[in-house]
């Protein structure tokens, strides 16, 4: 008998240690939780699905049937990655920022439940029925019974159980607030759920500190300003809470409560850059990620194609290909170029004529944000246009923002045509 309870006891310690082994130390992930700007409210743009780094992962905590997710399964984190409603929100440039700032063999997941306008209340465990059963017709409430079972808390905590098989949990990010604007006991609230989490986790608030961030401001047209006064208390409510700044940032102009897309990327960066500072990390490039510095060149590819720039200032699309110090590269299409005066030929010059030359200052958005580069073109230079259009053949139309259009069904409004301006009525 003694020996057979040795052997069950051998075998689970093997079973144990076997179980584990599977979990890597660099793979860190974030727990992400409230409502509405959580879950993201902005239609990302091409851009967003573009730049998606393989090390960014999400953890389904729903079911999707459009991209096809099943519920506790990992995906790259292409948008949307809260819930199949959610649209752009801080989450996806968390992520993307954070390996971007981290060594290479780390990735990074975030497991994320959130519902639009929901209450703090329905991520306390002793408070969510409660809430449900008096508010079962709102929105919120849909939500949570549509893709958390009734139960958003257990669902986190669920899915934080199975995220600890295979990573390590790092931290937590939390925005909410519209719903309980400005209410002093929001501070002790969102404390007892930390302290939930903490528990029901078997984690330490040293190992896992918790970021909130600020709702939009006043003068950015937010409605719900008043809260950030007791956002603003939290770490001395937390001693491991730190809050994430919105100021300057942009919300939608649709209404008080939602960021922009614009907004979102700025945000999920702070979140970034707040962790890496709870971390002890200084970010490496400056404080909002605007250009990667292992950024190695641009250029682009294959010939000149006698492109003629019409007009000193117009508006160009072109493809461009930057190449990262690892030497992977990535293309980028429709930059915009904006020409300058190439003064050796005056205000046309055919570029693929031998020795003329001038400069181009490109402006191109990739997963940390907006950058402009300059590059020098030189006729006989391997760097080169391609992909581009002679404008007074074609008299392509752009719009204001560099977009190609269909001259044949334009709507009303100013456009582009061989470097001029004119206003279709």
């Amino acid at each position: 008998m003694k020996k057979k309870l040795f052997l069950i006891t051998i075998l689970s310690a093997i079973c144990f240690l076997g179980a584990k082994a599977d979990v890597d130390p660099d793979f860190h992930i974030y727990l992400c939780f409230g409502q509405s700007n959580m879950e993201g409210n902005a239609q990302w743009e091409t851009v967003d699905n573009k730049f998606v780094d393989e090390r960014v992962q999400m953890l389904s905590t729903c079911n999707f049937d459009n991209p096809k997710r099943k519920l506790g399964e990992w995906y790259t984190a292409y948008c949307p990655i809260v819930n199949p409603i959610g649209k752009l929100g801080p989450t996806d440039y968390f992520g993307r920022t954070m390996v971007a700032a981290l060594p290479t063999n780390v990735k990074v997941g975030v497991v994320a439940v959130a519902m639009g306008g929901s209450p703090i209340e329905m991520f306390d465990k002793d408070k969510y029925e409660e809430k449900l059963k008096s508010s079962p017709t709102d929105w919120w409430a849909q939500l949570s019974k549509n893709y958390y079972g009734g139960n958003p808390y257990g669902r986190l905590i669920e899915m934080a159980k199975k995220a600890q098989e295979v990573g390590v949990i790092k931290g937590i990010l939390l925005h909410q607030g519209c719903s309980n604007n400005g209410d002093p006991k929001w501070p002790d609230m969102v404390k007892k759920i930390y302290n939930d989490i903490l528990t029901d986790l078997n984690l330490k608030a040293k190992d896992v500190p918790i970021f909130v961030g600020e709702t939009e401001y006043a003068e950015m047209g937010g409605g719900c300003s008043l809260h950030n006064t007791v956002v603003a208390s939290i770490p001395s409510v937390i001693p491991t809470g730190h809050v994430v700044s919105a100021e300057g940032i942009p919300g939608n102009g649709q209404d008080p409560w939602h960021f922009s897309a614009v907004g979102y990327r700025i945000f999920g960066k702070r979140y970034a850059i707040e962790v890496l500072k709870a971390k002890g990390l200084e970010p490496k490039a400056n404080p909002e990620y605007d250009m990667p510095d292992n950024l190695k060149n641009f250029f682009t590819p294959k010939s000149y194609n006698d492109y003629i720039v019409d007009e000193p200032g117009a508006l160009l699309t072109l493809t461009l290909i930057c190449t990262y110090a690892d030497n992977h590269k990535e293309e980028i299409k429709e930059v915009k170029y904006t020409s300058n005066d190439f003064k050796i030929r005056g205000s046309k010059v055919k570029l693929g004529e031998a020795g003329t030359k001038g400069t181009v200052t490109a402006t191109y958005t990739d997963f940390l944000g907006e950058h402009q580069v300059t590059i020098t073109l030189e006729a006989s230079s391997s760097t080169a246009i391609s992909d581009v259009r002679n404008v007074e053949e074609s008299h392509t139309v752009y719009s204001l923002d560099g977009r190609r259009v269909n001259a044949k069904a334009l709507r009303p409004g100013v456009y582009v045509s061989n470097g001029k301006k004119f206003v279709q009525k």
